[in-house]
């Protein structure tokens, strides 16, 4: 079921010595929904469709957006609009997060039943095929993830790289105690190169994180970016980027991200306005 899903906002009026107040409304998405045979629950969800999508007979990439909220979202849109980027964008709201984006549970983060099989299995089985059959995509998918859900991209992406082109985590990374379950699920899915061919990641940490006092999670992901070099080589594009003015997920690290992911494309667009102007 779809319906318009509207953001309200407050905006004050000054004039003089009278402050008057107006609603307004912001069209940010539809609400959807679909039903999990694998997880057993109603799944929400909030569509944000591209501007001209309803006037227009194109097909768009698609954003899938974890960790899904109004806010979250908001901030999405905000972000691909002002880079010109035509996606559809699918927020997907939690109901266990702990369960869905954790494949283990370890000392530093204990899960009493990690379910992140399950959740993959849902996305490649049901969720993207509802999408792909409900909206205009052209199934060129990107998938972004912060802090522990980022564990879970990280977690998609070698256990099934061919589900998306693309893959953005913003706080990105493991604890030290999880680094035998994601070397060991690494080491297994580099063996199968070709898997990798044309992907995207892109990973952006603080170095001022207060979830990361030790490094360890800076550290792994440091370590993780000399195996990507090493197995996959020029065949694949990773970028790891460090803030130091930012805490936990860096401000600009999804525009940074997107920016990195458009790659080719959003320096033609820019080249494209700046000639049009």
């Amino acid at each position: 079921m779809k319906n318009n899903i509207v953001l309200f906002a407050l905006i004050g009026l000054i004039n003089t010595s009278i402050c008057f107040a107006q609603d307004v409304h912001i069209k940010i998405g539809v609400k959807d929904s679909i039903y999990s045979e694998i997880l057993n629950e109603n799944r929400n969800l909030i569509v944000s469709l591209p501007e001209d999508y309803q006037s227009s007979n194109k097909l768009y990439p698609t954003l899938f957006l974890l960790d899904g909220n109004e806010t979250s979202l908001l901030n999405t849109i905000v972000i691909t609009r002002y880079l010109r980027a035509e996606i559809i964008i699918v927020a997907i709201l939690n109901t266990d997060r702990d369960r869905d984006m954790m494949p283990l549970s370890t000392p530093t983060y204990k899960v009493d039943n990690p379910g992140a099989a399950h959740f993959l299995s849902f996305l490649e089985k049901e969720l993207i095929p509802h999408i792909d059959k409900e909206y205009r995509s052209n199934r060129q998918r990107t998938i972004r993830g912060t802090s522990l859900s980022w564990l879970f991209v990280m977690y998609a992406f070698l256990e099934r790289p061919e589900l998306f082109q693309n893959y953005i985590g913003n706080s990105a990374g493991w604890y030290a105690d999880m680094d035998p379950f994601f070397s060991d699920l690494a080491d297994n899915a580099f063996k199968n190169k070709e898997r990798f061919l044309g992907k995207k990641l892109f990973v952006a940490n603080s170095l001022v994180d207060s979830f990361d006092p030790n490094k360890e999670v800076h550290l792994a992901m440091l370590e993780f970016a000399e195996k990507v070099e090493l197995e996959l080589g020029a065949n694949f594009s990773f970028k790891y980027v460090t803030y130091d003015n930012y805490g936990h997920v860096p401000y600009p690290s999804f525009y940074d991200g997107l920016k990195y992911i458009l790659g080719d494309n959003y320096e033609k667009l820019l080249l494209t306005i700046y000639n049009c102007n």
